[in-house]
């Protein structure tokens, strides 16, 4: 049955897809190139603006951002009017796109260092990954703006000051792949995987048009640049296509099945990065140092995910390769959430910031090993005409650009940073941490009418019995999870280079046996997690004769650079103990078990299957524990103590 509602979906997600090509863009009764030629010249323009002393409105969650019909209509049919404009304006959709990877051309007239030329502007695994995007966000979200504004005015008389109003407080929305989604519905918004076309009430009555969200359309596929099979035949973007032929279609239903599998993960990793990570360095980037996770390495995952894997899947979608992602319409919403977090983090811990440090790959315009601080130019984003450009020093507050997010606007109300900080903590809870043990510490603290006054509760700490920091009423079964205030949490640290499989990959951990179908390993029962490698394209798919094999800097000029990420375990070791298979978290029940049951499994670009000769692969998997203290209210985070390395599987 299950594999009849799948087949269902399949078939329905290809004929959503047949009738995708019968839609466009919104008819609005007039020749729009002629109406907006001022507008269209002015949108050449390539500097990103400045707003400080302008209005400050909130990015809002997509599917909040929804509820409010009026900035939404704007905002689907400014995105739709932006994919549709000429692909060699650089503020069109594929010029912006373009400036993240391929078709690895010059934008803005800022030109690659020598040898540098056959890769895109974003700085990955570097200490510039959050805040190069910062400026790209709001350059994308400021030509939206025109855009809008533009549409506004469009409307009869009656009606076009209200949606003056509207385009005015529009802001671009953030997709939170973390939090626990409406009941009933997928991590992957229904606006987004649900339709390729959406009836949309624009200023000439109501149309259908091909919805934005759902792909993008090259016009024309430019195959010169794009010269990667299937790249060079696929004529819009795909999420975990049907095939790797020209008639490919994207099946949202098996993205939306892998983030909803995977969710529990992600939003442990999200709360870890909050409550752990105080360092800029390595919250920054995925390359390898002392602590596994960061930002980045989370952020792979997502591509890697929304990409699509499975045996079925022959080929990843666009998200999942560096050189080819910013042309699916998600990666905007995806990025705006990594600045979204981003700027939590930096509320968190407001005197961390960039500090000077190698880049480890190269970009359009830094060479490898060059020093990059936080005075260095975020390349190719303009702060001024005269040339200069934006420096993560001077973006490191992010409402200069006119924008803030929605746990940060609430703190704003105080000035004092102690009680932004507590407003911040309280949404970093609540949306974020119940997949960690401090959870249930928390609901057992409410629950007793406890003050939250950690001063009292630990005034019996070193006793060493439960009973002294715990509420009676704790089960049997979390007595066993925490000892006082203190739990144990179990990582697996993934450490692989960046090429080992030439091109994007995944790893998957389970506890006990994987079904041997790798399509139902993400919905499977004993799925724990999975880290994405996010990567370039291989180049042996190349049509051209005598440019394919690899190279000494890999896929695209990357280097094979170790980067590292994170699996977390606790939440599903918390399940062992509840349900008796497994006495308590600490190290001496856990290890053994996870020994005996920890699988790990390794699927390539091609749907390769590593099952144990991944540490050929020269991949390091370290199992990990740390101590942690629980919070005893929503305005603290967990203490962690010093990870230590338990055993190490490869």
């Amino acid at each position: 049955m299950a594999r009849a509602r799948l087949s269902l979906v399949l078939y329905l997600v290809c004929l959503a897809h047949t009738v995708l090509a019968q839609y466009t863009g919104y008819d609005y009764g007039f020749d729009v190139r002629t109406r907006m030629k001022r507008q269209l010249g002015q949108l050449q323009a390539t500097v990103v603006q400045d707003k400080s002393g302008g209005d400050i409105y909130v990015r809002q969650e997509i599917r909040q951002l929804e509820q409010d019909r009026d900035v939404w209509t704007l905002y689907i049919l400014g995105l739709s009017m932006m994919q549709f404009t000429d692909q060699s304006s650089p503020t069109s959709y594929y010029g912006i796109a373009g400036i993240h990877g391929m078709p690895h051309q010059t934008w803005g007239g800022v030109k690659p260092v020598p040898g540098s030329e056959d890769t895109g502007y974003c700085t990955h695994s570097s200490v510039l990954f959050p805040t190069w995007h910062r400026p790209y966000m709001a350059l994308y979200e400021q030509v939206l703006q025109e855009l809008i504004q533009t549409i506004a005015g469009f409307w009869p008389a009656p009606e076009r000051q209200r949606y003056q109003d509207a385009a005015r407080r529009f802001r671009i929305p953030y997709w939170d792949w973390a939090a626990t989604p409406p009941s009933g519905e997928s991590v992957l918004p229904r606006s987004i995987g649900g339709s390729p076309y959406v009836d949309v009430e624009g200023p000439n009555g109501l149309q259908r048009i091909a919805n934005p969200l759902f792909s993008y359309t090259f016009k024309p596929l430019n195959t010169t640049a794009f010269n990667y099979r299937p790249w060079n035949y696929w004529t819009r973007t795909l999420r975990s296509p049907s095939s790797g032929g020209p008639d490919a279609q994207s099946n949202n239903s098996q993205v939306a099945m892998n983030l909803d599998q995977n969710r529990p993960s992600i939003a442990q990793r999200l709360y870890t990065l909050f409550s752990s990570y105080d360092n800029y360095t390595t919250f920054s980037n995925n390359a390898w140092g002392a602590q596994a996770d960061s930002i980045e390495a989370l952020h792979d995952t997502i591509h890697t995910l929304t990409g699509g894997f499975g045996s079925s899947v022959p080929n990843p979608g666009h998200m999942a390769f560096i050189q080819w992602s910013a042309f699916d319409p998600i990666f905007f919403l995806h990025h705006c959430m990594v600045d979204r977090v981003l700027a939590i983090w930096q509320a968190l811990h407001p005197d961390a910031w960039v500090t000077p440090s190698p880049a480890l790959v190269k970009s359009y315009t830094t060479r490898q090993g060059q020093i990059q601080d936080a005075n260095s130019p975020l390349t190719p984003f303009f702060s001024h005409e005269n040339g200069t450009f934006w420096t993560s020093a001077e973006v490191r507050d992010h409402t200069k650009f006119g924008y803030t997010y929605p746990e940060l606007e609430r703190a704003a109300a105080s000035t004092a940073d102690k009680t932004v900080s507590r407003v911040t903590v309280q949404a970093v809870n609540r949306l974020y941490g119940s997949f960690s043990p401090a959870s249930l510490f928390l609901k057992e603290l409410r629950a007793q009418g406890f003050k939250g006054d950690r001063e009292v509760a630990t005034a019996g700490r070193g006793t060493g019995r439960t009973t002294d920091l715990l509420p009676r009423s704790f089960s049997l079964t979390e007595s066993k999870i925490f000892v006082g205030d203190r739990y144990h949490e179990w990582v697996a640290n993934v450490r692989v280079g960046t090429q080992a499989l030439d091109g994007t990959f995944v790893v998957h951990f389970f506890l006990g046996d994987p079904p041997s179908d790798p399509q139902a390993w993400p919905s499977a029962p004993n799925h724990v997690g999975t880290m994405g490698v996010f990567a370039a394209a291989r180049e042996d798919n190349r049509d051209n004769e005598g440019q394919g094999g690899r190279t000494e800097m890999g896929a695209h000029g990357h280097h094979d650079l170790a980067v590292s990420g994170t699996v977390p375990l606790t939440a599903a070791l918390v399940k062992k103990v509840a349900a008796g298979e497994l006495e308590s978290l600490d190290p001496a029940d856990v290890e053994p078990y996870l020994r005996a049951n920890l699988q790990r499994r390794v699927l390539g670009p091609k749907g390769e299957i590593w099952a144990g000769e991944e540490c050929m692969l020269d991949m390091g998997i370290q199992i990990v524990d740390s101590q942690v203290r629980a919070p005893y209210n929503e305005e603290e985070l967990p203490e962690w103590g010093e990870a230590k390395v338990s055993f190490e599987m490869c």
